[in-house]
């Protein structure tokens, strides 16, 4: 990866209540913020361990929490803006992409799957197609890449459903864009996945 590429991690900012609320439930309000702040945290670890990426932070809202990874991990700070997903995430690849001239990716913060060696092969594999994709197990994906943005990839797109990749490639067809399919990943959304998320969290630690 290069200083010629950007990477936008897109994080929800932490707010008591609205973040991973399918793990409220099994969790309670603070211990599922909690776990949404420990997978930012773990996302941010992973960009630093990436070789050479010009990141950034986009955030929801910007207060003190947001503020601080910005500041540790010495990343511009951004705001999302858009009415839904989708024209926030255009607004952002195509701001990055007018500043970077291989292309930007962007990606979420619950892949435990997306570290330093998935980035780094994403990015060198835009240079050779229009589109990177690591799509996900849900149907979803957990990062998009482009040359340059192309607002049709966001449009009429089902946000949150399992058809989220599959319509997100149709649009790319339609658009004659190559696309490179990253090896699938998985979010961590509902309690089965935290389970599957401390486990690997335990198996981390065993290997050092």
């Amino acid at each position: 990866m290069n200083m010629d590429q950007a990477l936008s991690i897109f994080a929800k900012t932490p707010i008591l209540g609205r973040c991973k609320t399918r793990l409220i439930p099994m969790l309670g309000a603070e211990d599922a913020l909690a776990a949404h702040r420990e997978l930012v945290q773990r996302a941010l670890r992973q960009v630093a361990a990436a070789t050479d990426i010009q990141a950034s932070l986009w955030v929801t809202e910007i207060e003190p929490q947001t503020q601080q990874w910005a500041d540790t991990w010495q990343l511009p700070i951004a705001l999302q803006e858009g009415a839904d997903l989708g024209q926030r995430m255009f607004a952002c690849l195509d701001h990055l992409c007018g500043t970077a001239t291989e292309g930007a990716m962007l990606m979420g913060t619950d892949c435990p799957g997306i570290d330093a060696r998935y980035l780094n092969a994403a990015a060198r594999n835009l240079r050779g197609y229009d589109v990177v994709l690591g799509p996900a197990e849900d149907g979803g994906y957990g990062l998009i890449g482009m040359r340059q943005a192309h607002k049709a990839l966001f449009q009429n797109i089902d946000w949150g459903s399992d058809a989220v990749a599959e319509q997100t490639l149709r649009a790319a067809e339609k658009l004659q864009l190559s696309v490179f399919q990253m090896p699938k990943i998985w979010d961590v959304d509902r309690p089965d996945d935290w389970q599957r998320y401390l486990m690997l969290k335990a198996k981390e630690a065993e290997e050092g």
